[in-house]
């Protein structure tokens, strides 16, 4: 049971964007405001800062996916484009309630009726399945956005449906025994692979897309926020600690900044999305003069 719970901090850290190596730069733990209840127990929330943040993220998710939604014309990508704003407000919420309010190992007990570890690793983990499942899921579904796009997949088939479906599934089939069995590659190939290599081809089916060429700087600017997040809560989380130094950086560390810029990402995004969608729009002009009758005019 041990050597579970600390498999499953080492995967937390991955999903906080958090570094407990001993020569790192960033803090081992983050800061708290704990406050007295009514029943005598401390309710303590972690990460507060990551609490706007979250709630601007599924604001963000709602709008656009309602906004989508609206959108007038010919749009056979729509449900997909929906769907993948959609979720995302929901993984942001998710994290947020994973990463601010499930640290109290005594309040969560406590309202859970328990007084052993077991309960409130199980919530733990099963929100943090939830959250990196949907985060893989929000790239794999981007992946079928740009497939349906260049029309390599038709977003009406029943067999694109159960296909991403089946994704879906397979992904949080794969986070779950993963961090059962303590794979050491699941982080790697689910998280940092899968969102790297499903948002990098979705990039390349919007550039072979000629009738989006104005929208795409959009596009652009949010992949490269997308991709600053990534890595400054991975590979690049030591340098922003070193350059926060100890007392921002548990503010404002790798992880909100993965939080912020995926919010600023999804942004653009939505934006490229409703441009684009313009631009393949016909406008059809009504012309008052008979072109049979007054063809000189013409």
């Amino acid at each position: 049971m041990m050597k579970f719970m600390k498999y499953f901090s080492h995967i937390q850290d991955y999903l906080f964007g958090r570094n407990t190596l001993s020569n790192s730069s960033c803090p081992s733990s983050f800061v708290k405001w704990c406050f007295n209840d009514i029943d005598g127990y401390k309710f303590c929330i972690q990460n507060p800062t990551f609490i706007p943040i979250c709630i601007l993220a599924l604001l963000i998710g709602l709008y656009c996916s309602k906004k989508i939604s609206k959108l007038s014309g010919n749009f056979p990508t729509r449900w997909i484009y929906q769907l993948t704003f959609f979720l995302y407000g929901i993984m942001m919420t998710s994290a947020g309630i994973l990463h601010c309010f499930l640290g109290d190992p005594r309040k969560l007990s406590h309202t859970l009726r328990h007084n052993d570890a077991d309960s409130n690793l199980f919530i733990q983990l099963l929100f943090a399945i939830i959250d990196a499942g949907l985060t893989t899921n929000i790239a794999i579904s981007f992946l079928f956005c740009g497939l349906c796009d260049i029309k390599f997949l038709n977003p009406k088939s029943t067999c694109t449906h159960f296909l991403l479906i089946t994704s879906y599934f397979t992904v949080f089939v794969l986070w779950s025994l993963g961090i059962l069995n303590q794979w050491s590659w699941i982080f790697l190939v689910l998280y940092i692979g899968t969102i790297s290599v499903c948002c990098f081809i979705y990039l390349l089916t919007q550039l072979c897309i000629k009738s989006n060429c104005r929208a795409l700087p959009l596009l652009l600017v949010g992949g490269i926020y997308g991709a600053i997040g990534l890595y400054a809560t991975t590979y690049g989380a030591d340098r922003v600690c070193k350059s926060e130094g100890p007392f921002w950086s548990q503010y404002f560390g790798p992880g909100f900044l993965w939080f912020l810029f995926s919010d600023i990402s999804m942004t653009f995004i939505f934006l490229y999305v409703v441009r684009a969608h313009e631009e393949k729009k016909v406008i059809i002009h009504d012309y008052p003069i008979d072109i049979e009758e007054n063809p000189e005019k013409f």
